[in-house]
């Protein structure tokens, strides 16, 4: 089964975040390591860090037409900062990468089951 899993962070961690401090290091080996163990399992689909969420846009309807507006909104706690597409075998092997990937970070981790589609 599939899932989704989405790291978030705050927003002033994030601006924060040194790229040259230990800690940024040793969670980007952390990162690493448990890429090639999870595509060495054949568990890891397909995983991306997302730039800086002060790049981002959302396009919602705005009197009844699309329109693209800034995003998210500054008010935000937190922000997506990456996710990841396992192929696993059930919900409980989805919440214990989570869970390891939140003891190795300390970010939040929403895991969503990738729906099928209509049968």
């Amino acid at each position: 089964m599939k899932y989704l899993l989405m790291a978030y962070t705050s927003v002033t961690g994030w601006d924060e975040m040194d790229p040259s401090s230990p800690e940024f290091l040793e969670i980007c080996a952390f990162y690493a390591a448990l890429g090639e163990e999870l595509s060495a399992t054949g568990e890891l689909v397909l995983t991306e860090g997302l730039d800086h969420p002060a790049l981002t846009r959302t396009v919602r309807r705005v009197d009844g037409r699309a329109a693209v507006v800034d995003g998210p909104y500054a008010e935000s706690k937190e922000v997506a900062a990456s996710f990841a597409i396992l192929d696993v075998s059930g919900v409980e092997r989805a919440l214990e990468i989570a869970a390891r990937i939140t003891e190795a970070t300390g970010d939040d981790i929403e895991v969503r089951p990738i729906g099928s589609g209509p049968e």
